[in-house]
């Protein structure tokens, strides 16, 4: 979509620039706009003009870089005044600066010769780039003074003969984002708006009583009178649905000082549910204006603040397209001057599915954490949630108020838990551990270690969370998530030293940014041994393997890292997630399991969602019978808790995967695995 401006309204584009000075300028003078002006105007006398040549082109050069219409006027000879009145006379400077979309001009006499004055004109222009050129001034010698014989060339060479310069701009409208069935995320519109300009308000406790009359919250009535903005400046109130469209229309009769007007706003239909994965813009500041004048850039323009909105911004923004081109008397193009094409913004498809976001955004109910449902057969996205969430129209519309409540908020509602959120994996990284087993060679699909109550292979011995199992393979140890046979594994793995469970972790993509494609993420932590000389001087100690075994210790991974992991090792390789339509998942490198290595760790998967596993009561017992997955209960520093789950199925070749983690709670099976279960089939419904 193209938003084509009429060179009249470009002049809002230089706002700040040369014209508010022009206008700051000529506040006790004429008018530039020629507001009130009239065509007889009395020439007054020019004391401004000086008595050498080379003194007046010096005067003029300064009033022009100043923006001083009055005092430029005031060097005109008094031919050149009665032919060119204030008002006349600023109109040929205001059209040049539009039409260039001017910000900035600094000129200076580069010669005089006689009864002309070269002038060097440096020009800033807010589409077009820098212009330098030189021009001529007329003097002509008046009495004792010498004054200007002004024409429109003292402007710009090229004005001569009745040309002129034209300027086409076209701004594109924000592009959309769309889910996956073509459901919008986010989208411009025009709003229909109802504003104040307080200036006018005669009765304002009775235009307060009648604005909550009609629906709009007493709190924004209130900010909206209580604005900063200058009192004759529209302050927005709220928007009007379009089934009181008419009633609106009527109230500025009634009460003077209400406006209703229309206001291109970034909407999110699915609100606080896709509001972390979506994200929302925000206003660019003075810095990022000037940092991007040359693409076009201006006051007031947006940009994306989080999310994919911010991820995607470039495809979402486009870029205006400029022409300035010399026109003739009768309009012909006598040449183009300068262009920036016009690239228009893309709607944005994605992999996202909005019932499935909203499933997401319901189960987690507000309890802080995260969840994330992918695909595993493309390793495409679904959902991605952070909890608590938030209003994302509350940034669109500049909400202060919500939004300072927000950043107050305890529970951090603007984190997204899901890329940004640090977390021990707890017994889901089993899986990993598991795997860097058999792949050392150490162990095989038939190995037994034995399930005791204590595992005492290092000092202090460490206690089982259930008591003995006996022998148990790999599978059976994931089964019963039984510590003591991941606590021998990786004692089993330093003692070989090889660090093969750091690096077998890397190969399921943790430690490193998962690569998804517009979204910012952490990359989380694998600790080493080097990792450890490095940061802390110490030593790696068979402890620090222990932990790292039952995914604990210094390991940080993120819920996104998490639901890759599992859904890399269903696919045989770790790749990128994907969150944009045609945009195709990259290999990344092979998880080093054989055949029979991936089958024993599936099957202890499916083991645990069945009749005797840990999350039997979630699922099995339930009557879900075609799962699999993996639970987690982490130690947090000052005791806290924090639970996972991952849930897959169909069991045998899972299509859909959801990760969750609480952030606080007792048990990753009873409170994360009746979430994640039932995200799955959410997705698996569709």
């Amino acid at each position: 979509m193209r938003t084509v401006f009429a060179v009249a309204l470009v002049v809002g584009l230089v706002a700040g620039g040369v014209l508010s000075a022009y206008r700051v300028a000529t506040r006790s003078g004429s008018s530039p706009a020629g507001a009130g002006a009239s065509p007889g105007v009395t020439v007054t006398a020019t004391p401004a003009a000086t008595g050498s040549p080379r003194a007046t082109a010096d005067a003029y050069v300064r009033a022009w870089s100043a923006g001083d219409i009055d005092a430029l006027h005031r060097l005109l000879s008094r031919e050149s005044q009665v032919r060119y009145p204030p008002a006349e006379f600023a109109a040929q400077y205001r059209d040049f600066e539009t039409e260039t979309t001017a910000r900035t001009l600094e000129a200076s006499v580069a010669s005089v010769e006689g009864s002309t004055a070269r002038l060097a004109v440096h020009l800033e222009t807010g589409y077009f780039g820098a212009f330098d050129y030189t021009t001529a001034l007329n003097l002509v010698r008046e009495g004792d003074t010498w004054t200007v014989a002004w024409d429109r060339v003292a402007i710009h060479p090229d004005l001569s003969g009745l040309r002129s310069f034209h300027s086409n701009i076209s701004r594109p409208a924000r592009g959309a984002i769309l889910d996956r069935n073509g459901v919008v995320l986010a989208q411009t519109v025009e709003l229909r708006m109802l504003g104040l300009n307080r200036s006018l308000v005669s009765d304002r406790p009775a235009l307060r009583e009648a604005l909550i009359a009609f629906g709009f919250p007493a709190s924004g009535i209130d900010a909206a009178f209580e604005s900063s903005a200058g009192q004759n400046q529209r302050v927005p109130v709220g928007p009007v649905p379009d089934d009181r469209a008419e009633a609106a229309l009527a109230l500025p009769g009634q009460f003077p000082g209400v406006i209703v007007y229309f206001e291109s706003q970034r909407m999110h239909p699915l609100g606080a549910a896709a509001a972390h994965v979506v994200g929302y813009t925000r206003e660019l500041n003075a810095a990022e204006v000037e940092a991007r004048r040359a693409q076009g850039a201006r006051p007031g323009d947006r940009t994306g603040a989080s999310g994919l909105e911010a991820g995607l911004d470039d495809r979402l923004s486009g870029l205006p397209g400029a022409e300035l081109i010399l026109v003739g008397p009768d309009g012909a193009t006598v040449r183009v001057i300068a262009s920036q094409p016009f690239q228009p913004a893309e709607d944005v498809t994605t992999t996202l599915d909005a019932v499935v976001l909203t499933a997401s955004y319901q189960r987690l109910a507000e309890r802080p954490g995260s969840a994330v449902v992918i695909d595993p057969r493309t390793n495409t996205i679904l959902a991605l949630n952070s909890s608590p969430s938030f209003d994302p129209g509350i940034f669109e519309r500049g909400d202060s108020a919500a939004i300072a409540a927000i950043n107050a908020s305890a529970d951090a509602p603007l984190l997204n838990r899901a890329t940004f959120g640090l977390y021990s994996a707890g017994s889901t990284f089993k899986l990993v551990t598991g795997a860097a087993g058999l792949i050392s060679g150490i162990f095989t699909p038939s190995s037994t270690i034995y399930c005791g109550a204590i595992w005492d292979g290092i000092d202090p011995p460490r206690r089982n969370w259930e008591g003995a199992q006996g022998p148990l393979t790999i599978a059976g140890g994931l089964m019963r998530s039984c510590n003591p046979v991941f606590y021998e594994i990786a004692y089993q793995l330093y003692q070989s030293g090889t660090g093969i469970l750091s690096k077998t972790a890397r190969d399921f993509g943790f430690g490193t940014p998962s690569g998804v494609v517009g979204l910012a993420e952490e990359a989380g932590l694998v600790p080493d041994a080097e990792w450890k000389q490095k940061n802390r001087g110490e030593t790696w100690f068979p402890g620090d393997e222990v932990n790292l075994g039952i995914g604990q210790g210094d390991l940080l991974i993120t819920p996104l890292q998490l639901a890759n992991a599992y859904s890399s090792f269903v696919a045989h390789e770790l790749r990128t997630p994907v969150i944009v339509s045609g945009i195709t998942a990259e290999a990344r490198g092979p998880i080093p399991l054989s055949d029979a290595g991936f089958a024993l760790l599936a099957e202890g998967l499916r083991l645990v969602a069945g009749p005797n596993g840990t999350a039997n009561s979630v699922f099995w017992n339930a009557g879900y019978t075609n799962f699999a997955g993996k639970s987690g209960t982490a130690e947090d520093a000052g005791l806290q808790q924090h639970v996972l789950f991952v849930a897959m199925s169909p069991a045998s070749a899972p299509a859909a995967i959801a990760a969750v983690v609480l952030d606080g709670g007792q048990s990753g099976s009873l409170e994360a695995g009746p979430i994640a279960r039932d995200l799955v089939l959410s997705a698996l419904s569709r």
